[in-house]
């Protein structure tokens, strides 16, 4: 195993409390492997810490000192688009989120946190439209996301796909649940200033395993990105606990 570089998750982009949002670290995983990638989060990444990608086989392993923090292998995505969501279902599909606000278990990731501002992060409010199984907001990315080709960068775009597939289980704040895998695969990177539309909806439930599907779909409703993600309903009360206070 040759190491191949080494990135590090800040504190701006968090998840719960003191660990990165596990979309945006997934993307940074995946980077070297170009795509389609499944990603896999084995410990909570690690903030303002350095991270080595290592090269196994034909994947990475990230790496801190001894401990695995997740690893990244060619996947494959495979969606089913459900309808697209018309401006009514999307600002009630917003205001609906907002106004169960006060239960968001994270008030402060970097995604989906309400006590979040936009700029400083993606703000995507993906509420449940009426009479749909999708939950979906507007995303319009900030030109602070976009790399040098002027582009929003890879990470990004992981990280949007992340959180809507967690509240498209629409556990509300019955249940905890923390990103086990995500595999993503990215038709075409958008511009900043972009109008998109972040989709997700549950596909079911096998014991703590909860499976949604997610996409990024453009003003022609066209779909630029899409993911299937696994979510891991967290039992230990203590940790459950640690995160709901530190939020």
């Amino acid at each position: 195993m040759n190491m191949t570089e080494q990135i590090s998750v800040p504190a701006r982009f968090r998840g719960p409390p003191q660990s990165g949002n596990g979309g945006y670290t997934c993307g940074l995983m995946a980077e070297p492997l170009g795509g389609p990638v499944r990603a896999m989060l084995r410990q909570p990444p690690p903030l303002d810490t350095p991270i080595d990608i290592v090269r196994d086989g034909d994947g990475v392993k990230a790496m801190v000192g001894e401990t695995l923090i997740g690893t990244a292998v060619p996947g494959n995505v495979t969606i089913d688009l459900p309808e697209i969501p018309d401006a009514a279902g999307l600002k009630a599909a917003r205001d609906a989120y907002l106004d169960a606000a006060d239960i968001h278990a994270i008030p402060g990731c970097f995604v989906c946190g309400p006590k979040r501002t936009p700029g400083d992060a993606l703000c995507l409010f993906t509420g449940p439209v009426p009479g749909s199984r999708v939950n979906a907001d507007v995303w319009v990315p900030d030109a602070g996301y976009a790399g040098a080709d002027g582009l929003v960068r890879p990470e990004f775009i992981w990280a949007a796909l992340d959180c809507p597939t967690a509240f498209a289980l629409r556990h509300g704040d019955t249940k905890l649940c923390l990103l086990g895998s995500l595999t993503a695969e990215i038709h075409r990177r958008p511009k900043p200033g972009e109008h998109l539309i972040a989709m997700a909806w549950k596909q079911r439930v096998d014991g703590r395993k909860n499976y949604a599907d997610g996409a990024l779909v453009d003003e022609a409703g066209k779909v630029i990105a899409a993911a299937n993600a696994v979510w891991i309903e967290l039992t230990d009360p203590k940790m459950i606990a640690a995160i709901r206070s530190g939020a």
